[in-house]
């Protein structure tokens, strides 16, 4: 039934002419790593802290679900299961590793879940958030890389991870001084979870003498998501206790926080830490690198703005 409904939309793109593909290629795109974590970003910069973190938060638990949930189940992807299944090769790239559950429709979900979560009443936003979040779990299907079981997985795994962040803010609300567990779980959490995806078997499917997924490749990719989980947990816990900026200040002040900060973002993203992970090519590298994007723009960068409204505000 599954396969019959990416073929049902498989036969709907060609009928009209591939006119959405564009369209769906771009939600999809928009829907995992850098670009997903920006709206956290900014939102953490200039505008909510607190939403922001939440955000980010939820992100990186439904990051850290996907790993864990796509390591342990093992899922193939539709187009080897059935070889009548051609997705749009625009969206190849993204669609590497097993397919059961959907890390886009997880990320999506997290990312604009948390916000919901601190938004709810809000119902305009609320309402953008969601069509947003539906899109994306459609255009999964209607680009022919996941099933309907793998976005639902997804969208279950982002509701996930937000209700565990938002306990999470509650205790600390509740706890302020003991901010450090929330810490300790998350890096419990991926000390469980990596040496499992290192060691544990996986399948061992040749077609024409070539593995139809290669392990090694699978972990080394999968180290990815704790590492932004980690990354923001620790980013959060330093700000909090030591960076201590707030959100306040003028609209040209919070404008110049939200541009330079998002192309510093993507520049190293781009530039530094998804090409050193590929040269080095080794799981716990990628995991570090993974954990220093949201570490340094979570402290580094706010310390750095910090201390320059404060040299202006003197001036």
């Amino acid at each position: 039934m599954d396969i019959g409904i990416l073929l049902a939309l498989q036969n709907l793109r060609e009928a009209i002419g591939g006119c959405l593909d564009s369209f769906f290629a771009f939600i999809t795109t928009i829907s995992v790593d850098y670009y997903i974590m920006l709206p956290g970003l900014i939102l953490f910069w200039a505008f909510d802290k607190r939403a922001g973190t939440i955000g980010l938060g939820s992100y990186g638990t439904a990051s850290y679900g996907v790993s864990a949930l796509k390591s342990t189940f093992c899922v193939y992807r539709p187009w080897i299961r059935s070889d009548l299944i051609k997705p749009l090769p625009e969206v190849m790239s993204g669609a590497t590793g097993y397919s059961f559950p959907s890390g886009h429709s997880a990320s999506v979900s997290g990312m604009y879940g948390g916000l919901m979560g601190v938004y709810r009443k809000r119902k305009g936003l609320c309402v953008f958030l969601c069509v947003m979040i539906a899109l994306t779990m459609f255009s999964r299907l209607y680009v022919g890389v996941h099933t309907p079981q793998d976005v639902l997985a997804g969208l279950l795994v982002g509701v996930a991870g937000t209700a565990l962040v938002l306990l999470a803010d509650r205790f600390v609300t509740r706890h302020p001084k003991l901010d450090w567990v929330i810490v300790l779980i998350v890096a419990a959490m991926c000390a469980a979870l990596l040496p499992y995806m290192y060691f544990k078997s996986y399948p061992m499917d040749y077609v024409n003498g070539e593995l139809l997924v290669d392990p090694t490749k699978m972990t080394v990719g999968g180290f990815k998501d704790p590492g932004r989980f980690f990354g923001v947990a620790l980013g959060w816990f330093i700000e909090r206790r030591f960076v201590r900026f707030d959100t306040d200040g003028t609209t040209y002040q919070k404008l110049m926080r939200c541009i330079v900060g998002a192309l510093l973002f993507i520049g190293y993203w781009n530039i530094v830490m998804e090409p050193l992970g590929k040269a080095i090519g080794i799981g716990i590298v990628h995991f570090f690198l993974q954990a220093s994007a949201p570490l340094l723009f979570m402290t580094v960068y706010p310390l750095i703005f910090k201390h320059i409204e404060k040299i202006s505000k003197k001036q």
